[in-house]
């Protein structure tokens, strides 16, 4: 695997900033490093568990979490106290929050229908039935290509493994989803097919990152969702207008496999890959969710390993956290950013991450140390 990479500056560069905010005095301004590659080179700690046996995905907008249950949505605060419910919901899988931070929608599978509600106070504004849609896995929302589709708000996308594609649908006010083709479809070896569509997110170019939990790929490809007008159907289908598969970065030319993904891909020249599961760093066994910080790092929730693995923004392996007794399973996450800096420093990073683990009943917190350090005026303490 190509993207690999070491920790011995990151680390000296981290000792150095914890140094410096454990000896600043009261009253002394502390200096806030650049967020390119540095934060949370220690990871997240296990900082609470709040029980909730129904939760099945979360989001956040504006530090508020919205979870889903089987019968219910409920947008909760940082200490997953309940702001506001929605009832009414038979069987919902999938949840997102518009790029605007204005409107939660959320997948129905009892019904089959999309349904959309105010962020504010989770007040019901609309409801679609999609009969092209069997199931969704995960729901996202981005603005690639947007201006195809006037007044709409925005693309929403839903991952259906059933139809074995991911379905693309643009989104307005006043008239709801009207379909807009489709993102991926499973067909092909290339990364632009999805064979088993799972998690889904907008990276920090505007791109979407999805998971593909195929066992014999176990990636997560990232895509222009600007629909393509020239892309062809098969016989007897609707044009489908995907988006396109782009690199992270590109390490040969032409790209390779890995330039498009994150996790074990063919790396340049390599003629003999083999997919499949594994534990190494940077790999996956089964990615079923990933979210992105303000300083566009990547977390993929790592189910089959029990972890979360950090990538950043160009692809690279950064590091993991979580472990069979602290994060089993995980199913969704949702990061919730701190502002960091001033002026044109200003950055976004992910200070907290909530993650659902069904097999527990919880939902945890995961907090990051920088966040720790700035709360307890002390580092964290240190794991076994």
């Amino acid at each position: 695997m190509s993207r690999r990479r070491t920790f011995a500056a990151a680390m000296t560069l981290a000792a150095c900033v914890l140094l410096a905010l454990l000896s600043a005095g009261c009253g002394e301004k502390i200096a806030v490093p650049h967020a390119q590659g540095l934060f949370s080179v220690a990871a997240w700690l296990d900082d609470a568990q709040f029980a909730d046996d129904g939760a099945r995905q979360i989001a956040q907008a504006f530090g508020g979490l919205f979870v889903v249950s089987a019968d219910s949505l409920i947008k909760r605060d940082l200490e997953y106290n309940q702001i506001a419910g929605a009832g009414g919901l038979t069987d919902a899988t999938a949840v997102c929050v518009d790029p605007a931070g204005q409107v939660v929608f959320v997948w129905d599978q009892g019904t089959r229908e999309l349904k959309w509600y105010s962020v504010s106070d989770l007040a019901l504004l609309g409801s679609a039935n999609l009969p092209a849609v069997q199931s969704a896995r995960a729901l996202a929302a981005n603005l690639a290509g947007i201006d195809q589709a006037p007044g709409a708000r925005t693309f929403v996308y839903l991952a259906d493994p059933d139809s074995a594609v991911v379905h693309r649908y643009a989104f307005d006010d006043f008239n709801g989803p009207t379909a807009h083709g489709i993102l991926t479809r499973s067909e092909g070896i290339g990364a632009r097919s999805v064979h088993e569509p799972w998690g889904m997110a907008t990276d920090s170019g505007g791109m979407m990152v999805v998971c593909d939990a195929d066992t014999l790929r176990n990636w997560v490809v990232r895509f222009d969702g600007t629909p393509d007008l020239e892309d062809t159907a098969p016989a007897g289908q609707s044009a489908p207008m995907r988006g396109t598969a782009v690199t992270f970065e590109v390490t040969c030319e032409p790209p390779a496999a890995t330039d498009f993904v994150l996790g074990d891909a063919a790396i340049c020249a390599q003629s003999d890959w083999v997919g499949g599961p594994s534990s190494e760093p940077g790999l996956f066994r089964a990615p079923t969710a990933v979210s992105v910080d303000g300083s566009g790092r990547i977390f993929v929730a790592d189910t089959g390993n029990n972890r979360v693995g950090v990538f950043t923004v160009d692809g690279h392996y950064l590091l993991q956290f979580g472990d069979s007794g602290s994060c089993p399973t995980p199913a969704s996450l949702a990061l919730v950013d701190i502002r960091v800096g001033t002026g044109a420093a200003d950055v976004d990073y992910a200070a907290y991450a909530f993650i659902v683990t069904p097999g527990t009943g919880q939902v945890r917190r995961f907090i990051s140390s920088e966040h720790y350090i700035y709360i307890h005026r002390e580092p964290p303490p240190v794991i076994p």
